[in-house]
Formats: C-alpha cells, structure tokens, sequence
C-alpha cells in the first residue's frame, strides 16, 4: 500500500498499525514541507525542489519510506496538469512497490482517473481547500478538492466537523475515523519518570499546566498563552507553564523565563512523550479560533484527556461537539479571556473522571487503525460511512472588528452560535478593517462579497456590509438605532441610507432584538413590517440563579455602562441619600468619577469583563441598577433576573417588554421616581422577593437554546 503525502503524526500513527496487515510504502517529503514559507520566492522554490525530487527510497523497515517527484499547484489553469503529473508518478511507484492501493490526506494535488487498476482512499483531515476566498482561484481549488472526493473509492474524515465538510462540499458521507492517543502507552507510564521530571523543574507545590509546542507556527497560540499565564501568575503565584516540543524555545519572546514561571523543556524523546503529560496538573489548547482550527482534530487536547487531567481551550467547534468532560473553554481567544480562565481555580476543577475514561476510549489510535484497515479492505469489515448529517451547513456570522469597550454582540452571538452547534455550522467572519471612513467600509464590504455562505447573517453593527452580499441570502440583525439619535444634518442622512434604508432593502430577512426596536426601523426606513422578525437577545449559560442573602445594612447595587443614555448621573444623585455601595462596570470619564467621589458613596470600578468575571459581578451584588434613556434591548434585565437579584429599570419600552413582571419599573428622567424604586427594593422584603421570582420565571424565554431556535428557523426558511 502506498502511503501519503505529508507523513506527520496522524500519518505515522495509522500506517505504522497498517504495517501489521500489508506492506506500507510511505512517500514522505515531510521535512522539505514543514514550517511557514510566507514570501513567493520560497513557495516557487519549494515546488521547484518537489518536483525535481528524485524517485528514492529514504529508510527500508515496518514502514519503507520513499521520495518521488511532486508537482503543487495553487491556480485554476495548473490543477488538472499537476495532478496528471502526480498520478503518472504515482503509477510507476505502484509498479515498483507491487501495490494496488493508495491513501492520501489533503491537501496533495491529486485527480485519480475515472478508469483505474488501482484503489485510492481519500483522507480529509483538514479543509485547507475550503478556506480560500471565493476568488477564481479559491472556487477552482474548492471544485478539484470536491472532484477528488467524489472519484474516490473510499473516504474518511478525521473530525466530525470535517465530516460535515465532506458532505456539504461533496455530498458524500465519509467514514469517521478520529485523530487519536496511545491510550496503552500513557496507561502505562512510568511513575519514577514522571517523577523525575517534577524533581527537575522544582513542580511540587506548584499548579503546572502543560503545552505541547510541536507546530512552531504563530496559528499555535503560544504568544497568546504565555502573555496570558504571566498576566493570571500575578493573581495565582502557585501557577507554572511547562513548554514541551521542539518550538519551546519560542516561549522566552513573551516572557521573563523561569521569573515568569515559564518553563522550557524543549524537545524530549517520543518514547517519553507520555511521562511529560502525567507530570502536568492540567493542559492548554491555545490554538487559533479560525476555521481550520474549528474543523481539526487536534490531538494535545486528546493527549491530556487521555492522561486524565482537565484542559483549557479555546471555544473551537469539535471539541465543543465532543463535550469531553475534563475541556474547558475561555470566552473567546484574547489574552484577556485566557489570563481570566488561568487564573480562576473554578476552570480547572474537578469532573467526571469515568466518563473521561469511558469517552476517550474511542479515540485510540488502535481503534482508528483498524477502521482504517477496514476501509481499505486491508483487513476486518468495511465500516459503515457517518449517517448524512442534518445540521445546516455553510451560515457565515458577519462580525465588526473587535474594539476595546464594544464586544457585547460578539459575546452575545458567541452563546447562540453554542447553542447552534447541533444544529448548524456557523462560520464566522470577522470584517478585517474598523468601521471608521469610507475606504475601510468599502473595503470591508468587497471582502464580505468573497466570504459568502448558503446563508449570510450580519449580527449587527456592520448593516452596510448587506450592499455586497447576495441578498436573497441574507439576514441582517438590527440592534437598535441609536445611531441616528446621536447625529445631525448630512452625517445622519448618509447614516441613515448605507446603515439602515439601503441595508434593509437589501436583505430577505431583518431580525430586530425588540419590539421597541422594530417599531422605530420600520419608521426609520418605511420598511414593511411583515420582513423584520422579533429575535430577543438570549442571556448567557453563565448567568445561572444564585441565591444570596440581601445586605439589608448597606446593599451593594450593580450598574452596567457608562454611556450618557445609560443614565449614571441621574442614578448615583438618586442613590446618594441612602445607604448603599455601588460597582459600576464600564469605562468612567473624569467628570464621572468626580461625580461618584462627591456622591461619598462607596464605589468600585471594573472594564473589561470577561464573562465568568461579568457573572460573578452579578451574583455578588444585592440589586441591579438599569435606570436606562434608550435602549435597543437591555441585557442586565434579563442577566440580573437569571442570577436571582431584584432589578430596577426604566419604565419605557424594550425595558418593559424584557422585563415583564420582574422588574421595579421606574421614571429614568426623575430622580424621585428611580429613588422611591430603590427604597422600595431595600425596604421591601416580600415585594423583593417577588420580583425575583417573577424575574427568574421570565428569563426562561430568553435561555439560549430558544433563541437559536428562533435563528434556525429563519435560516431553514432561507434555504428552503
């Protein structure tokens, strides 16, 4: 059996197993195609040197390792020639080898003939095809990628995410076959080794996460991990990083070293590979959120597992679907939600250790070996192809570029697209340029066009990118229209046609977040009422009812968001009589915070949330504050009414319709009118608790999972 091309770990794993059942000839040109090669001159002399590789064999063994001739090829009008030049080569290696059966990975620019005396297996284990733009050049790549999947005798995936790749991009149904672990070889790890490692990097007393730095490559998220390990060290001095593989050495550009905690091991031997898993309290999977990060399998996080310690993650997709037990995942992938994770204990608490052992069995490399032998008709049965899978495949989320301070649809969307994950792939696609003149919106809008789906959904704050895309695909979600409050004469014209009049036309379906916020679109752009849908704001898994005893002495009232319309002023002089202490969270203006110093009321300050930090907030605080003037929605309503606290808000419409019943409504333009509701609040223990059980029944309707439902509908409406 001919084996290959890029001969790495999922390579040498299966075909060293395969080896036990059939001959395996490995064509390995591994180390001429590891690393980076970003400027054009190295990309023209890799292919130069591939293709003038001679036919030889490297090493004879289990496995025979040889090198051939390789023609790459990266534009429309070179595929079919390379490829034709590959399977010509790869026919007389055939012949050399007496063989009869091949199995190639991607992304090697192959094209097996319709009539040929040789069976080939396609292995999927990434979508690097897929990733291209849609330019010319990245339709034809997707086209020959598909072609090749459907010319295949067989075909696997090594992720469930890239099953559902196959079958949106081919549709066909590939077997599964998962990266894996040497499940014996870490069950059977040496203790003294272990031991040894600890009493060499001083371990003991120490809470020791591990990284596995194998890719040298920046998609790794070593900067990102190390940056924020010694941001969390200066909160938890107990905690120490161990970088293991050959790009540890990397980790001393984003730290002081061993003062840091940081601790290079560099790269150790594989047969001791597992030792160092064991010898760590828990892992970090810092990867890249991008979608070939999304769609791999990656193994590190499978290693740790299989080891039995908890792992810390990024949000990445397969993970989130295997719902392993002992992975955690940060917010999102800064260096601020990684420092927070780090340095919260909770993240790395205890978890269901026999359901670890029981789910992790099914990702041994002998298992995977086998399903592979039996794919190829090598050995054992045929397996079965994954049943066609019913999610909805190819949504594009279309998202500003971060800004400090403004996130919060981002967080907001990040919990829907949780919910989604059964039911649909989501891509998202983050605009490239701040929306901030004309030329960055122009340019955000041409690449917006290239990165279209079956379904484009724009979440909000980028309306205009609407003007590029396929408007019969497209869904636009408006939050509120703030905007055009805050603008006058030809700035609030032009506003008001490229971010709500235009962009409203364009798109088959616009969703608002309110029924206050609809009413206003539709007299802002004469929209007809019956294109915009009513899609609620959904509060997050992380608001869950904690229930606290009120401090009647001096109650500690949460306020979220600085902003002039979030009514700070006219909240902190109504509260400056009583007895009370006050956390506002949001960046405060000088004028601000003279204004709360000669309130004398006690205050506290926070930005910059993450999420667990946002929640904590929550339920260390007796009442929520949310005397707001405008709102597209009001999400400390419903956040404070799932933790359990009693909130005051205004009395106008959404606050109103988001609150229901669970509210102390008040007058946000009378100071007497916030005060009296606050007194009522602090005074009023049976009104109080009412409130909290009114608040608590309300927000079920905004949990999640019925608000992704909601965006599914839609979705599935749009498809037909």
């Amino acid at each position: 059996m001919i084996f290959g091309e890029n001969y790495r770990v999922r390579e040498i794993e299966l075909a060293t197993r395969l080896a036990r059942h059939t001959p395996v000839f490995a064509l390995d040109h591994t180390p001429a195609l590891r690393g980076l090669r970003p400027t054009i001159g190295e990309k023209l002399r890799l292919r130069v040197d591939l293709l003038r590789s001679p036919f030889e064999v490297l090493s004879e063994g289990q496995v025979t390792r040889f090198r051939m001739p390789i023609a790459a090829a990266t534009g429309p009008t070179l595929n079919e020639g390379a490829a034709a030049i590959n399977e010509r080569h790869l026919q007389q290696a055939l012949k050399r080898f007496d063989c009869d059966t091949v199995y190639l990975s991607t992304p090697f620019f192959f094209l097996p003939s319709k009539r040929r005396d040789y069976r080939i297996h396609f292995d999927v284990v990434d979508n690097f095809h897929d990733a291209w733009p849609a330019t010319r050049v990245g339709r034809a790549r997707r086209e020959f990628h598909a072609e090749v999947l459907r010319r295949a005798d067989s075909v696997s995936a090594s992720s469930l995410q890239l099953c559902d790749y196959v079958q949106r991009l081919a549709d066909r149904q590939p077997v599964y076959i998962p990266n894996g672990v040497p499940l014996a070889q870490i069950a059977a790890v040496d203790a003294a080794t272990v031991d040894g490692i600890r009493k060499r990097f001083q371990l003991d007393g120490k809470f020791t996460v591990g990284f596995i730095a194998n890719h040298t490559m920046p998609f790794d998220g070593m900067e990102r991990l190390v940056r924020a390990f010694v941001q969390a060290r200066s909160r938890r001095p107990e905690l120490a990083l161990l970088v293991v593989g050959p790009g540890a050495e990397r980790a001393a550009a984003f730290s002081r070293g061993e003062a840091d905690g940081v601790l290079v091991a560099g790269a150790v031997p594989p047969d001791e590979v597992a030792a160092w898993f064991a010898a760590c309290d828990a892992g970090a999977h810092p990867q890249d959120v991008s979608p070939l990060t999304h769609d791999a399998m990656a193994m590190n996080p499978l290693e740790f597992s299989a080891a039995g310690k908890p792992v810390l993650s990024n949000p990445l997709k397969e993970f989130q679907r295997l719902a392993l037990p002992n992975i955690q995942f940060t917010d999102d992938d800064s260096v601020a939600a990684w420092a927070a994770a780090l340095a919260d204990p909770s993240t790395f608490a205890p978890f269901d250790k026999p359901a670890l052992a029981s789910a992790i069995a099914a990702f041994d490399w002998e298992r995977s070996a086998e399903t592979l032998a039996g794919a190829l008709g090598i050995a054992g049965e045929a397996p079965a192809p994954r049943p066609p899978s019913k999610r909805l495949l190819d949504i594009v989320h279309y998202e500003r570029k971060p800004l400090a301070d403004y996130h919060s649809i981002e967080k907001l969307f990040a919990g829907i697209r949780g919910a989604m994950l059964a039911h649909a792939d989501v891509r998202v696609a983050r605009c490239p340029e701040a929306s901030r003149g004309v030329m960055p919106r122009l340019r955000n809008k041409r690449w917006a066009s290239l990165a279209q789906g079956r379904v484009n959904h724009i979440v909000g704050d980028v309306h205009y990118l609407a003007l590029g895309l396929d408007g019969d695909r497209t869904v636009l979600t408006v939050h509120d229209c703030v905007a055009l409050r805050r603008t006058t004469g030809l700035r609030r014209a032009l506003l008001r046609k490229l971010y709500f009049e235009w962009p409203v036309a364009r798109a088959r379906i616009v969703t608002t977040i309110s029924q206050a916020t609809k009413d206003e679109l539709v007299t802002v752009t004469g929209c007809d009422p019956e294109k915009i849908r009513v899609v609620p704001n959904c509060v997050a898994d992380a608001f869950q009812y904690s229930p606290r005893e009120f401090n009647t002495e001096r109650p500690l009232v949460l306020l979220i968001g600085t902003l002039p319309h979030k009514n700070l002023n006219r909240t902190v002089e109504a509260l400056t009589p009583l007895q009370c202490r006050l956390h506002v969270v949001g960046r405060l203006s000088a004028v601000q915070r003279a204004m709360l110093a000669e309130s004398g009321l006690p205050f506290e300050n926070s930005i910059d949330l993450s999420g667990k930090q946002m929640a904590n907030a929550y339920r260390e605080c007796d009442a929520v504050g949310f005397a707001s003037l405008y709102e597209g929605f009001g999400m400390p309503v419903i956040e404070g009414q799932a933790t359990g606290r009693a909130v005051v808000t205004s009395n106008l419409a959404p606050m109103t319709e988001v609150a229901g019943s669970g509210a102390c409504f008040v007058n946000p333009t009378s100071v007497e009118s916030i005060r009296d509701g606050y007194e009522r609040v602090f005074g009023d223990a049976e009104y109080r608790a009412g409130l909290i059980a009114n608040g608590l029944h309300n927000v079920e309707r905004f949990r999640p999972d019925a608000v992704a439902a909601m965006y599914l509908d839609i979705y599935r409406e749009i498809l037909g």
